[in-house]
Order: structure tokens, then sequence, then C-alpha cells
């Protein structure tokens, strides 16, 4: 989708990651549903101001390819999240981060071992 905005603004996260708000001009209703479509999605922003995109640019961003971004979060930031959740699971007396320490060890160790052999 393709349309015009006028940046509105933007706010930094905890995550170091930025939130970014756009304002359109008006929109039809199959524009507004087309927009609702991609809530939650992860795409590409291509944000060029005062200017219309040319046709060799909308050629390079239709070469993107998109399997890069079909998960948005690194192997780290999956595999944190997962001991995250199995921390809670588990409800245990000890500090996420010493359990997180604790259980990457462990990682670490099983793979290490699986090089000496």
């Amino acid at each position: 989708m393709t349309l015009a905005a006028v940046l509105d603004g933007y706010s930094r996260r905890k995550d170091r990651s930025v939130s970014i708000r756009f304002h359109t001009q008006e929109l039809t209703s199959q524009g507004v549903m087309e927009i609702d479509s991609m809530c939650d999605s992860f795409g590409i922003l291509y944000f060029r101001a005062a200017e219309k995109l040319n046709a060799d640019e909308l050629a390079e961003l239709d070469k993107v390819d998109l399997t890069d971004f079909d998960n948005p979060k690194s192997q780290s930031q999956r595999l944190r999240a997962v001991l995250y959740k199995l921390h809670q699971k588990e409800g245990g007396e000890m500090q996420f981060r010493d359990y997180y320490q604790q259980q990457t060890e462990k990682i670490i160790n099983h793979f290490k071992q699986r090089i000496d052999e």
C-alpha cells in the first residue's frame, strides 16, 4: 500500500525501539480496511518527505525479501523470552537474571561437551 502521509511524531521505547505516528489524508473505506487488515503485521516502512516515489524506487521496494522479517526478534531475544516464560511458570525464588544466567550456562556447557566429543 502506498499513500501520502505526514510524520506526526515518534517516541522512544524502553527496548530501544521507536514508535512512529503518521497521519494520512482522507481515505476511502477500502483504504481504511486495508490499513486495518495490516494491524499487528510486520512489514517495511518507506517514508520520503515532500517527494513522490519514482518508478525505480518502487521497483527497489518490490525486491525486498520479506522472509528476513518473518520473525522480527533475533534468536537470542527469542531464547530470552522463552526462558522468561519458563521462569514464570516454574515460579522459583530465583531472580530472572540469575535464572537466565544459570540456564544459558547449561546450554553453553551442553554444546561445549559436544565439541570435545
